[in-house]
């Protein structure tokens, strides 16, 4: 499957910026509204194997979160380096798609990814 990036609460001006950005990595660039939060990260990514039906609950987010699928190891940091240098700027909450998170809802996702970078920076 193609390579793609998540946006989740990007404003539109930041969506271009980013598909600007990674035009030349030949990657999906796929903007995800609030209601598709409650979505898993799978079937949003569109993944096989992963239904398009809400959780039941989970207060949505209004934090930039980026979520990667398809990039490993230096394919995360092209990424990351060509959103720097294309002026799109640093996204503090990014993430990666694993088997265990693929089937977690965004809002499940945000919290994880929101707890571990406050323990990370001691905020």
């Amino acid at each position: 499957m193609k390579k793609k990036v998540l946006l989740y609460n990007f404003t539109p001006e930041r969506v271009r910026g980013v598909r600007a950005a990674l035009s030349p990595l030949d990657c999906g660039v796929v903007s995800v509204s609030q209601k598709d939060q409650l979505l898993s990260v799978g079937a949003v990514a569109g993944l096989a194997g992963y239904a398009r039906t809400k959780s039941a609950s989970g207060e949505l987010f209004s934090e930039e979160m980026l979520v990667m699928y398809g990039f490993f190891g230096e394919g995360i940091d092209v990424v990351i380096h060509r959103l720097k240098t294309a002026g799109v700027g640093s996204v503090p909450l990014k993430a990666v798609v694993t088997e265990t998170n693929a089937a977690w809802d965004g809002v499940t996702l945000y919290r994880e990814i929101k707890a571990e970078h406050e323990r990370m920076n001691g905020i």
